[in-house]
C-alpha cells in the first residue's frame, strides 16, 4: 500500500490548477496547487466554497484583493483565505503561487502574513538541528500567528548539504503533509525518504526545483546534494479541526528517539 506519491515539475503549469488530492492519493483533507501567472500578466479569481486555503508567494509580485482589502505580496508573502470567500490574484507580470487547501467546517478571519515580519519574529524562526542535519524553518501559517481549522504551513531551508527533517518522523494521526522542493535552481537536488518500515523503504527519490511529495504515512527526511541547500515549502492539513493543529505533533522513529534534536 502507497503511503507516499511523487508529483514531478509542478511549477510548469500555466493559470491554476489543483494537482495533489483525494482523487490522485490517499490524502483525505489536504490538496496542494499552483496559480501561475505568465510574464505579460493576468489575473485569477479564487472561491474556497467549503474550503480554507492557504496562499504562499513562490516567485513575481502580484495582489490578493478580497475585498474590501487589496494585499501586496512577494518572495514567501503567505495569505490564509477562510471559507465562503473569494480573491482575484493579478500581476502586470510574472506571479508565481502555491496554493494549499482543506475542508473547515468555520470561518476565519482573512489573514496576510508577510516574510519580511516572520523573520523578525523568534517565534516563527527555528534554527533546528545540528551539524550535519541544520537548518532553519520559518513558521509561515503556524498555531501562534493566524487563526485557522486545519492548515499549516512553512519554509525550510537546510545548510549546504545538510539534511533536514531529521530525525525521521511521522505524523500521520494528527496531520497529513505535502513537501514542496523550491529554489532549487539546476544543477541543484535532494534526495526525499518515506517508509513505514527502514528496511523496506518506500520512497528513496531524487527531488529537484518544483517536485512535490504527498505524505499520508511513514516517517521521511531529505538530504541536499553536497554544495547545494535544500529549500522547501511544507503544507500541512490537520485530521482533527484545531485539536490536532500543532506542529510539534510527531512520532520520531524509535531508534533515533532522544539522540537528535527534531526541533
Amino acid at each position: 500500500m502507497a503511503h507516499a506519491w511523487l508529483f514531478r515539475g509542478t511549477h510548469r503549469v500555466k493559470g491554476r490548477r489543483r494537482i495533489i488530492h483525494r482523487y490522485n492519493t490517499k490524502l483525505e483533507f489536504l490538496s496542494y496547487g499552483r496559480i501561475i501567472i505568465g510574464k505579460d500578466g493576468g489575473s485569477v479569481d479564487v472561491e474556497s466554497q467549503d474550503e480554507e486555503i492557504g496562499l504562499v508567494c513562490l516567485g513575481g509580485n502580484g495582489t490578493i484583493q478580497v475585498e474590501p482589502q487589496t494585499y501586496s505580496a512577494s518572495k514567501y508573502d503567505a495569505l490564509y483565505l477562510p471559507r465562503e470567500s473569494r480573491c482575484t490574484i493579478s500581476s502586470p507580470g510574472a506571479f508565481d503561487l502555491a496554493e494549499f487547501a482543506a475542508p473547515a467546517s468555520k470561518k476565519y478571519p482573512v489573514q496576510f502574513v508577510r516574510f519580511e515580519e516572520v523573520l523578525k519574529d523568534a517565534k516563527l524562526v527555528n534554527k533546528a538541528g545540528f551539524e550535519p542535519y541544520e537548518r532553519t524553518i520559518h513558521t509561515l501559517i503556524g498555531e501562534s500567528n493566524v487563526q485557522a481549522s486545519r492548515l499549516l504551513a512553512g519554509v525550510t531551508f537546510s545548510k549546504d548539504g545538510n539534511w533536514t527533517s531529521w530525525p525521521p518522523h511521522d505524523h500521520s494521526e494528527a496531520k497529513e503533509e505535502v513537501y514542496l522542493y523550491t529554489d532549487m535552481p539546476s544543477p541543484n537536488f535532494g534526495i526525499h525518504l518515506n517508509y513505514t518500515e527502514s528496511r523496506e523503504m518506500e520512497m528513496v527519490v531524487p527531488v529537484w526545483d518544483g517536485d512535490a511529495v504527498a505524505i499520508k504515512k511513514g516517517y521521511h527526511y531529505n538530504v541536499a546534494s553536497p554544495g547545494t541547500t535544500l529549500r522547501f515549502l511544507w503544507m500541512m492539513a490537520a485530521i482533527r479541526e484545531e485539536k490536532d493543529r500543532i506542529f510539534t505533533q510527531v512520532t520520531v522513529q524509535p531508534e533515533f528517539d532522544g539522540r537528535f534534536k527534531l526541533f
